[in-house]
């Protein structure tokens, strides 16, 4: 067809897509394709998830204030969706506040650790400490510290939070191919340099993994926190559902949990994916794509 416009005259020599081009455009729906075939993996196993629990319920007559079914707990959640959403934003500040903190204080203690050795002995000790000891049994103090309100369910929050990126990021910063380092520093690269066109680049794959974790974690963190000493959020929508023995409710309010942790995990990786593209990691990808 291509061939039949040059020779009619409707399209000249110079319209010749380049090769280049043309990879692209097959990179570009290869990629579509990909997404689009990812996608089924998860919305079948979800799918099929919910059959086995509606086929459980129905077939073993099982009562519905122990296990409802599923389209009972759709119906609630939609039912009840002002009242969710409120405690939902509610959630949501915490884990976006202790996320932040854990962000930031991230960064800060892994260049620092990995700068100065003298911070690694004396900050590195500490953190762990702080990690091993259980956040179910310092929240009650938090709680008489500094009251009922979203400040404690932050900290704890943040606490959780982290200790994944902090150890991730150092990870990253320090797996640094030793010729490389020896390269740069052949070439008079400064130290200055060397960390911030070489080790910081390379930690960014760690750092994103451990963000994956860490926002899984505040979230969890937040609502342990709201388990405790609360008069607002998921957390506490899931004790007053469990005092007032309301199964439906509580499934309901758990529904709403597992999405906003997996649009948490999803955002960053979105970020991810769009933040570094130009790493190894994410070529390997589009290659996969490309050939398939």
């Amino acid at each position: 067809m291509f061939l039949k416009d040059v020779f009619e005259g409707k399209r000249g020599l110079d319209k010749v897509p380049s090769a280049k081009e043309t990879k692209g455009r097959h990179m570009r729906l290869s990629k579509k394709l990909s997404l689009k075939r990812d996608a089924v993996y998860p919305l079948s196993a979800a799918l099929g998830l919910i059959v086995i629990w509606y086929l459980s319920v129905s077939l073993l007559s099982i009562p519905e204030y122990l296990i409802p079914g599923p389209f009972a707990v759709i119906e609630e959640v939609i039912s009840k969706a002002p009242f969710l959403l409120k405690h939902t934003l509610i959630t949501l500040y915490e884990t976006l506040a202790g996320f932040f903190l854990a962000l930031v204080f991230s960064v800060v203690a892994s260049v620092a650790v990995v700068w100065w050795r003298p911070v690694e002995k004396a900050v590195m000790p500490l953190m762990v400490f702080l990690q091993t000891v259980p956040k179910v049994s310092i929240a009650p103090l938090f709680i008489i510290w500094f009251g009922f309100g979203c400040f404690p369910k932050i900290i704890i929050s943040f606490l959780l939070a982290y200790f994944p990126i902090v150890i991730e990021m150092i990870t990253g910063l320090r797996d640094i191919e030793p010729e490389v380092l020896d390269l740069s520093k052949s070439m008079s690269a400064t130290s200055t340099q060397i960390f911030t066109k070489i080790r910081i680049p390379n930690s960014l794959p760690y750092f994103f993994t451990g963000l994956r974790l860490g926002a899984l974690l505040a979230l969890v963190g937040a609502i342990v926190a709201e388990f405790l000493g609360s008069g607002e959020g998921l957390g506490y929508l899931v004790i007053y559902a469990n005092d007032r023995l309301d199964t439906r409710f509580l499934f309901a309010v758990l529904l709403v949990m597992l999405l906003l942790g997996k649009l948490a995990y999803s955002i960053v990786e979105w970020v991810e994916q769009h933040a570094i593209a130009w790493h190894v990691s994410m070529r390997e990808k589009e290659k996969i794509m490309f050939t398939t």
